[in-house]
This record gives structure tokens, sequence and C-alpha cells, in this order.
């Protein structure tokens, strides 16, 4: 059997070890915050919209809207959230509850020093560049 060697890096493998580190610093910094890190950005998302609807959120997350349904539903449990009738029938919408707005508030300072541990060693510039870099892929999921 014959084993087939990349001509180079794998985009996939490199990019999952750096999530995983990444998340790993912001879960030790974010420890002892109201809304733990990837709550904190959904959260963040809702925030930033004006109601958005629950597919809206999935797409804007880069996630499936069965798996946003789910991840929602931890947010509502906890009161920081209330999803309501969207703007017609089919559709539902997400707002933060006063209780929500008051933990993503207390949760900032903990998020800020995950940023600025991350940056200190990525430099503003290769940041930015990154992150341009990174909306390029965005699109191949498509329109």
């Amino acid at each position: 059997m014959s084993t087939a060697t990349p001509s180079s890096p794998c985009i996939s493998y490199n990019l999952r070890k750096a999530s995983r580190i990444v998340s790993k610093v912001y879960a030790q910094e974010m420890r002892g915050a109201p809304v733990p890190g990837p709550q904190f950005s959904l959260m963040m998302m809702i925030a930033r919209q004006e109601s958005p609807t629950i597919s809206e959120l999935a797409e804007y997350m880069g996630t499936d809207r069965t798996t946003m349904t789910r991840n929602l539903e931890h947010l509502k449990r906890r009161g920081l959230i209330r999803i309501a009738q969207g703007k017609d029938l089919r559709t539902k919408s997400v707002e933060l509850e006063p209780k929500g707005r008051t933990a993503l508030e207390r949760s900032m300072s903990y998020w800020r020093n995950a940023q600025t541990k991350v940056l200190a060693v990525l430099g503003e510039q290769r940041w930015d560049r990154m992150l341009a870099d990174l909306s390029v892929l965005s699109g191949l999921t498509g329109p």
C-alpha cells in the first residue's frame, strides 16, 4: 500500500491546531467570566445585530441552524437571551435579556485580557493580514 505525501502543509490541520491553541488561551483568560469564550462570541454577535434570526446567526457564525439552535438553548436556559417570533411565522429572532447584557459587559474585561495576550504574540499588522485572509476563506461556503 502506497501513502501519498502532500506537497504542502495541510491547511485544515494547521488552522484547527491554531484554533485549539487560541481557544485554550481564551478559555484560561475567561475562566472567571460570567460568559465563557464561545458563548461570549455568540452573545457579542447577538448584541451587534438588531434582533437577528437564528438562521442569520448560524450564517454569521459559520455553523448550521440545528447547532445554532442547540447553542442558543444553553443561553436561554441561563436567562441571558430571549427567542421570540420573528418578522414572519417561519423565523425566530434572538435578543439579549437585561441579565445577558450585564453578563456580557462583566465578561468584557476577561475577553480584553485574552485578546491582548494573543495580540502580543501576533502583533497588530500580522493580525490585520490574518483577518483579511480569514475573510477570504469565509467565501468558500458560497453566497
